[in-house]
């Protein structure tokens, strides 16, 4: 009964009672289950306390859930887990910011609601690790930023160049040189006690973190377009305010991830994007359609040899009424697809693109919400299994609809799943859920409230555990099933 009694800790109708009973197991799997509960109540957090655990109680002073003067006064980094539940008052918070051990001021330095004068004083503190917390966080003074930009540490100067409050001078004295005077100190000298030879790796980290700052100059970034760390050049190729002759350079970059972003940057010329749409990668090619200022007729073309976005394309989007007819009249489903995705359509343009005998269009016009049950149906009609995928998912997707989806047997395991956990599936769909081999499926069907008590009941007794547990999940499980489970595991 481990199994069901664990289910039961998840299970969000259980009483007050049923959950001391639980805490008394002592069980530290099924004690930690309850701690990790949705909306826990004071008291319940207060019955979880008693238990004594060292590394129960760690959980719930840091996860915010006992208030200061409950916290055991022999309990171990007390100061510190307050702090970072955001229960300390102020005089433990300056408890834990002077605390001998670097490691835990280091985690207070760290706190994006540490009171500001908290982060002040640890942006002098003599661990460069504990300086590189205070220097990030966005709490920090910023009028301390420029004095550490010249501490002798590549760590705290690259924690500078990360703040989001950091000036567009700094950065560029940062992105520059690393800062002067020249560090004499790295991440690799800390552990320590001679400095490094070379710090030039730290340096280029400093420069690296500058020139992914949003606010340094574009025009400092010119000796990184080329840079081989691509993780900070699409970064900075994002930006809309580069050169023109920048974003000619990065379209050429070797790297396909750069030329994809530069691709969907609205910042980018035309004569760019058209470049950029025979570009031989195909991720290069697709990432015009995220461009909110690509021209239509690119776009069209585009999206009629590529794999559609997942998301509705900003140009169309942003396209007038009388483009949206024209898109919808295409001959090329994946043009009318691009229109079925968009947030806001005209209801007569809604209808025809239900009425579309293309697949395509019909799995993306099948998931708007304004679509009523009957044409749900009709959709399945028309193209069966191609579009259950995202029928399932429909909220307003009638039960009857799921229960012939979840009947057929071209059904897939994840529409299944869909299916299984859609709050409108009935019991008889529910008990086909249940036959299915995908264990997944059979989890969520027995955790669906919909499912009668008998076969609830049943599977508590599940040799295997998998539904045992699900089941005493199940919300819509009597109290008198709880109280049962409960007596038997415990006895």
């Amino acid at each position: 009964m481990r199994d069901a009694l664990l289910g039961l800790a998840d299970n969000p109708a259980l009483t007050d009672d049923l959950f001391a009973r639980l805490v008394a197991s002592d069980d530290e799997d099924v004690l930690y289950a309850l701690a990790g509960r949705e909306r826990l109540t004071t008291s319940q957090a207060g019955a979880l306390l008693a238990a004594g655990d060292q590394p129960l109680t760690r959980y719930l002073v840091r996860s915010g859930l006992v208030p200061w003067p409950d916290v055991p006064e022999d309990h171990p980094g007390r100061a510190l887990d307050a702090v970072i539940g955001g229960v300390a008052p102020p005089a433990v918070w300056w408890e834990a910011a002077t605390d001998p051990d670097p490691g835990v001021r280091h985690e207070v330095a760290y706190e994006l609601d540490a009171p500001t004068g908290i982060v002040a004083a640890l942006a002098h503190d003599a661990d460069p690790k504990v300086v590189v917390g205070a220097a990030g966080n966005p709490r920090l003074p910023p009028e301390l930023l420029h004095g550490l930009a010249r501490h002798p540490s590549t760590v705290v100067r690259e924690a500078v160049a990360e703040n989001e409050d950091a000036p567009a001078e700094l950065l560029s004295a940062l992105l520059a040189d690393g800062g002067h005077p020249a560090p004499t100190r790295c991440g690799a000298c800390h552990p320590r006690e001679t400095a490094c030879p070379d710090h030039t790796p730290g340096v280029r980290r400093i420069r690296l973190a500058a020139a992914r700052h949003p606010a340094v100059p574009p025009s400092g970034l010119a000796a990184f377009l080329d840079a081989p760390e691509v993780g900070t050049v699409t970064t900075f190729a994002a930006r809309t305010d580069l050169p023109t002759a920048f974003l000619d350079r990065l379209a050429g970059h070797p790297t396909a991830d750069v030329r994809a972003v530069v691709a969907a940057n609205p910042a980018a010329p035309e004569a760019l994007l058209r470049t950029l749409a025979a570009d031989a990668d195909p991720e290069v090619r697709r990432a015009l359609a995220e461009n909110p200022a690509v021209p239509l007729d690119l776009l069209i073309a585009v999206v009629a040899h590529e794999r559609l976005p997942d998301e509705p394309a900003p140009r169309i989007e942003s396209a007038t009424e009388a483009e949206l007819r024209t898109l919808a009249a295409s001959r090329v489903a994946q043009v009318r697809a691009l229109v079925a995705d968009r947030s806001r359509l005209p209801g007569d343009l809604l209808a025809r693109l239900a009425a579309d005998p293309d697949p395509g269009v019909t799995r993306r016009i099948a998931a708007r919400p304004e679509l009523d049950p009957d044409t749900l149906t009709a959709l399945v009609e028309r193209h069966g299994p191609p579009v259950f995928s995202t029928l399932a998912r429909h909220p307003d997707c009638p039960a009857a609809l799921l229960h012939r989806m979840a009947a057929e047997a071209a059904t897939g395991r994840r529409v299944l799943r869909d299916i299984a956990r859609h709050p409108a599936s009935r019991p008889e769909t529910l008990l086909l859920c249940l036959a299915a081999e995908d264990p997944d499926v059979r989890h969520y069907a027995a955790a669906h409230p919909a499912l009668p008590v008998p076969v609830l009941e049943s599977m508590l007794d599940d040799p295997e555990g998998e539904l045992a547990r699900a089941a005493a999940e199940n919300p819509a499980l009597p109290e008198a099933l709880m109280e049962r489970i409960v007596t038997r595991a415990l006895r």
